[in-house]
């Protein structure tokens, strides 16, 4: 299926009509909803503190990219599926900026799935519903770790940061890793790294490039 005019891309997963973002983010029109995995918020606080140079405003321009998602969405949810933290949630500029954010969204119902770095995202305060750690909403189950579910509903998962590589371009890009049964997520946050996979018998990927959506192998509906 080829990317729409906006460079999202349309296409069904456990057949439900869904539509993937260059941004990073899926779009579930049935719901609202925008679903993202890996936000990573404190990141850089956290390589700084341990005295490794990094440039600040990470956090910022993320924010900025998901604010555009959410107007150009009208999305009335966000739902973050895991690793919203990297690390405690401790006072740093990022909690200035995230705050702003939230201001700036009153109406948007934020919720988030826990993940492996989110031990202290339940007293963070960050004005987030907390969804557990699996939470399933019609065809979909909702997850960090990308687990089958027994009940055969189509997972959202993220955690393995996919990235995949372009014919004749000498860099990765985040890719929609589009398996049987299961929607692993790119990395929301740019400051983060990630990890090449390629696409096996049944599986595509869909890479994020430029703020287009490149469908890189195709592997039926999913």
């Amino acid at each position: 299926m080829p990317a729409s005019d906006d460079g999202s891309l349309p296409m069904r997963l456990g057949g439900e009509p869904v539509v993937l973002l260059g941004g990073r983010a899926l779009y579930w029109p049935a719901r609202s909803r925008l679903v993202i995995a890996d936000l990573h918020l404190g990141k850089g606080h956290v390589f700084r503190q341990a005295g490794i140079a990094v440039p600040s405003g990470a956090t910022r321009d993320d924010l900025a990219r998901l604010a555009g998602l959410a107007a150009a969405t009208a999305a009335r949810e966000l739902w973050i599926v895991g690793d919203v933290l990297h690390g405690p949630a401790s006072q740093a500029g990022w909690r200035d900026a995230w705050a702003q954010w939230r201001q700036a969204h009153p109406r948007l119902d934020v919720a988030a799935l826990a993940g492996n770095h989110d031990r202290a995202l339940g007293s963070a305060g960050l004005g987030m519903r907390q969804l557990g750690e699996v939470h399933a909403d019609g065809p979909f189950v909702f997850r960090h770790l990308p687990q089958a579910d027994a009940q055969g509903r189509h997972v959202i998962a993220g955690h393995v940061h996919p990235q995949a590589r372009l014919p004749g371009v000498p860099r990765n890009w985040p890719v929609f890793w589009l398996r049987p049964g299961m929607t692993v997520l790119p990395a929301f946050s740019a400051f983060t790294g990630g990890h090449l996979v390629s696409a096996g018998r049944g599986e595509a990927l869909a890479a994020c490039v430029q703020d287009t959506v490149l469908l890189l192998s195709a592997g039926g509906d999913v």
